[in-house]
């Protein structure tokens, strides 16, 4: 009987390690082929490519569609009837798409390009906060086309560094990495020992970019966002506590395909309390009503399969 539940076991290994195979390999396929598209279609074309594999995306997936729905319901409560909820989901997975094809198409974007292509709102803030010297962090969220805001950010001349979460695929770390870099901006893959680095580029009065709209696990801060609460990262608040520097919320809001508007909100302000804790939360919570802040007024934007609400809080 054991050796006859080793062998099933086996088996199920096996075609489980052969789906995962055929699955990198039609993902390969399938980069390769959007690549080529990308430097052939229309723009406009482009568009409604994005538009029809988000809809395709959105019928052939209904454990990802119900999620997003639920996370929608959870945040919005009944402000939206249950079919504009379900539209707002179509949308946000159209406009992933059409923030991957552009971010695909970095190789054939000009530093003119991206310029035409991102406009900018609050520059100055970026220049207020670099006056103090002690460097800057960029709190934003998954939330619109963040890569091709980076690269907007390099064209302003305010060197910057991301800190991005490795792919298990290989060949697709790799691509995302190199078309990042490709425009000016570094990275820095979490999970590595990165305290240091950071520190050591807000000394030098850099920017450091830190996407802060994710589930943080128990060792999260918990913050309101649309009126529960969720474990966020204390990074931001953390290096603004020790270091001194700048945390300055920024969005990317899709006004078109190869057409956005960058917004830099001013600096996140404190009221010290000589509670190095409660420093933190206070800045947690000023970035993370920013981030709430645009996606009530921008619903589609933000990336909703996300588990944001994961943790429940202690007790809760």
């Amino acid at each position: 009987m054991l050796n006859c539940c080793t062998a099933t076991n086996r088996q199920k290994h096996r075609r489980e390690k052969t789906r995962r195979r055929c699955r990198t390999k039609l993902t390969h396929f399938f980069i390769f082929l959007f690549n080529a598209l990308l430097r052939v279609l229309p723009v406009f074309l482009q568009n409604k490519l994005a538009e029809f594999i988000g809809w395709l995306i959105y019928i052939i997936a209904p454990g990802r569609r119900r999620l997003m729905v639920s996370n929608l319901k959870r945040a919005f409560k009944e402000e939206y009837a249950d079919s504009e909820l379900e539209r707002i989901a179509l949308r946000s997975i159209q406009n992933t798409i059409k923030s991957a094809f552009e971010f695909m198409r970095f190789p054939l974007y000009s530093e003119a390009d991206i310029i035409r292509i991102v406009e900018v709102e609050g520059a100055e803030n970026i220049e207020n906060a670099r006056k103090a010297g002690k460097g800057v962090i960029f709190a934003t969220a998954h939330f619109g086309n963040w890569e091709l805001l980076a690269a907007r950010i390099h064209t302003l001349g305010h060197p910057m560094t991301a800190v991005g979460r490795p792919q298990e695929d290989g060949v697709v770390n790799e691509m995302i990495v190199n078309l990042r870099t490709s425009k000016g901006t570094r990275n820095i893959p979490r999970g590595v020992p990165m305290y240091e680095h950071i520190t050591c580029l807000l000394a030098a009065n850099e920017t450091v970019g830190l996407v802060s709209d994710q589930n943080a696990g128990v060792k999260g801060l918990f913050v309101d966002f649309f009126g529960s609460k969720v474990s966020a990262f204390k990074g931001p608040g953390l290096f603004a506590v020790r270091t001194g520097c700048k945390i300055i919320p920024l969005f990317i809001i899709r006004e078109g395909y190869e057409k956005h508007r960058g917004i830099f909100l001013p600096a996140v302000e404190i009221r010290p309390s000589g509670d190095a804790g409660k420093d933190v939360l206070a800045y947690c919570k000023g970035y993370t009503k920013s981030i709430e802040d645009f996606v009530r007024k921008y619903p589609d934007h933000w990336f909703w399969i996300h588990k944001r609400w994961k943790t429940p809080p202690p007790g809760g």
